[in-house]
């Protein structure tokens, strides 16, 4: 039982799950696909090209931050 836990430090006890965050940012990057599915169905292409834009900004800023 020892060696389970010979390599934990006290980081991996404290603070948020790191899943929690990237579950709002998925359901984020769904929605906006969907969106953009529906904007071009509609031939919105400046609401395509302003949703594009969000999305790039999102998933940016996720790859930076993991």
């Amino acid at each position: 039982m020892r060696a389970m836990f010979a390599n934990l430090t006290r980081a991996d006890f404290g603070g948020r799950s790191q899943r929690e965050p990237r579950a709002a940012k998925r359901w984020q990057v769904h929605a906006l696909f969907d969106e953009i599915q529906v904007a071009i169905s509609d031939d919105d292409f400046s609401r395509v090209d302003r949703l594009m834009a969000r999305l790039v900004f999102l998933t940016a800023s996720h790859s930076r931050a993991s």
